[in-house]
């Protein structure tokens, strides 16, 4: 399998993915903090809903739809903002069965740094403390294929700011 944002190496910790976008940091930034971007591109789509209390000690929580009478929740703790540079938020994932059991990972942190670079942003995104093998995993892949989900979405957006601009 092909990873085109992933740099580190497959099921490592840290999880390290980085990808150029073309917008402006604060546009990027915008969509990684704004409930109506994540919902375009976190989660391959099936992300249901988000919510985001963008402040340090804030709260966000994404919840997935329900498949096959589970549900994935994913939930953490903003810990470090600076719109447009740095955003450092604790993850953790809950998974709740149909029968209401349900099952909460350790705590894990991810940090994103957005860099300014010619003709849009630079990100870096560490995904740390993810402590089994098979999260990290599944991280990897998660966050390789919701970056490329995430320059679909900044590139439709491009010719919509080219046009007000014109």
């Amino acid at each position: 399998m092909t990873f085109a944002y992933l740099k580190s190496p497959h099921g490592a910790d840290p999880i390290i993915v980085e990808g150029t976008f073309p917008a402006s940091p604060e546009r990027v930034f915008q969509a990684f903090t704004a409930p109506e971007d994540l919902v375009q591109w976190f989660g391959n789509h099936a992300l249901e809903k988000a919510e985001v209390d963008l402040r340090v000690g804030g709260s966000w929580t994404f919840t997935f739809a329900e498949k096959d009478g589970e549900r994935d929740i994913l939930h953490g703790q903003y810990e470090e903002i600076d719109p447009g540079r740095i955003l450092v938020f604790s993850w953790r994932h809950h998974k709740e069965t149909a029968s209401g059991k349900g099952e909460t990972s350790p705590t894990s942190e991810v940090a994103v740094y957005f860099t300014a670079v010619e003709n849009g942003t630079r990100v870096r995104l560490i995904h740390s403390m993810v402590e089994s093998e098979s999260s990290r995993l599944n991280i990897c892949g998660g966050w390789d294929a919701c970056f490329g989900d995430l320059e679909r979405l900044l590139q439709s957006d491009a010719p919509a700011a080219k046009a007000a601009t014109a």
